[in-house]
């Protein structure tokens, strides 16, 4: 489907690149069946990949980021809680993983992608919505379920699964695929070390199918 090959595009282009993604719905614009392209300025100079000039020689393969860029729909909550809060501010110097902050975002544009409407609000630590979904993650990772961990090989989604693993109720529309639900779900943990991986969204069944 379309929403595959557009997941699968935006997934590479991130694996690639070295500035987060911080992805908008305005920088896209869908090019014939399934390609989708940059159209502004800014998002082309965020993913120019850097040269072998750019990369130091004791460079880390994990992409430590320091400031808080992105629109503020698509920007992951950890960047957001290290400029909003006095207590964290200083874990800046620390940064956080550019790469997850990738999967964030692009978890809300394939929510976008597939259900014409933004996950959460623009003030993604006072929305409601994505309180009640965090107070819903974190119940699911006390009861060590499906996506309390970022796994690896994914097992099949059993019915149990679905009942209490794959998203609260009022978060997707009845009509969702599991495979599409349990993708979601785990690009869009609060918590950036549980979070899937780049490879980890790629392998994922439901975007695998836009390889066949």
């Amino acid at each position: 489907s379309n929403s595959r090959s557009g997941m699968l595009g935006i997934t590479e282009i991130s694996a690639q690149n070295s500035s987060p993604i911080g992805h908008s719905m305005d920088q896209f614009v869908r090019s014939g069946a399934t390609a989708l392209s940059f159209l502004t300025c800014g998002a082309l100079e965020n993913f120019c990949a850097p040269t072998e000039a750019d990369i130091p020689e004791n460079a880390s393969l994990v992409r430590r980021m320091t400031s808080v860029v992105g629109s503020p729909h698509y920007v992951a909550p950890e960047i957001i809680s290290q400029s909003d809060d006095p207590r964290t501010r200083n874990a800046l110097n620390h940064g956080y993983d550019g790469s997850k902050a990738d999967v964030w975002s692009a978890g809300v544009i394939l929510y976008a992608m597939l259900f014409h409407s933004l996950p959460f609000g623009a003030n993604l630590l006072r929305c409601p919505r994505y309180q009640s979904y965090r107070k819903w993650y974190d119940e699911v990772r006390m009861m060590g379920g499906r996506r309390s961990t970022a796994h690896g090989a994914m097992t099949p989604i059993t019915n149990a699964d679905e009942r209490e693993f794959l998203g609260p109720h009022w978060f997707f529309p009845n009509s969702t695929s599991k495979e599409s639900r349990d993708l979601i779900v785990a690009m869009l943990n609060p918590l950036a070390e549980d979070r899937l991986s780049i490879a980890m969204v790629l392998n994922h069944p439901w975007v695998a199918q836009a390889k066949r």
